[in-house]
């Protein structure tokens, strides 16, 4: 009995509080990008979610969450996430390149990624850079190392080549690029 007066003489029931997420989802994105770049992906994946939780349409955490997925090689579920963003602008250009290089990836759906590495490049043509490192590696997985060389050549070439990111991407290609090239000699004919 004594403790149910201690309970009852502290004169009000507990609290209940109702947090309100202090962030939109702009400032939630910026902050899963940050993320990203230290390759904290489980945090940049909150952070996307977070955004979408207050707005469910919010095309660059759509999208940003699709780059998270797909650097986990959970690619089903970037795919999902680059589908979504295009749904609400078809001609996105990063959910269409990043969703080619998915394909590519995976060695899937080729044709298609052609199509989307052109749109991004419509859309977008700053980001040259990126599209044409895209399609090399498009041309690569068709085992046409050579068109692979010269998209490459594009994307160096390309006002863009400067953009945050790149060079690491494009060391990478022209590495694949040039073990192919490589393996086949350099007397190898492509069909254009």
């Amino acid at each position: 009995m004594g403790l149910l007066l201690a309970v009852g003489g502290c004169g009000s029931l507990p609290r209940i509080v109702v947090l309100h997420d202090p962030l939109t989802p702009r400032e939630h994105v910026q902050l899963g990008v940050s993320y990203e770049s230290q390759k904290d992906w489980g945090s940049a994946e909150k952070q996307y979610q977070a955004a979408l939780a207050q707005d469910p349409d919010y095309l660059p955490a759509l999208a940003n969450l699709g780059n998270v997925y797909a650097q986990q090689e959970q690619y089903a579920s970037a795919e999902k996430m680059y589908r979504r963003a295009l749904q609400r602008d078809p001609n996105q250009p990063m959910a269409n390149n990043n969703l080619a290089w998915i394909y590519i990836l995976q060695g899937i759906h080729l044709a298609e990624a052609g199509e989307r590495i052109d749109r991004a490049l419509a859309a977008d043509p700053g980001h040259r850079a990126f599209y044409e490192d895209t399609r090399a590696l498009l041309f690569l997985s068709l085992g046409q190392p050579a068109r692979a060389r010269a998209a490459s050549l594009q994307a160096e070439t390309a006002a863009g080549s400067e953009l945050p990111g790149f060079a690491e991407q494009h060391d990478a290609t022209r590495s694949k690029i040039d073990a192919a090239l490589s393996t086949r000699g350099s007397n190898t004919t492509e069909a254009p």
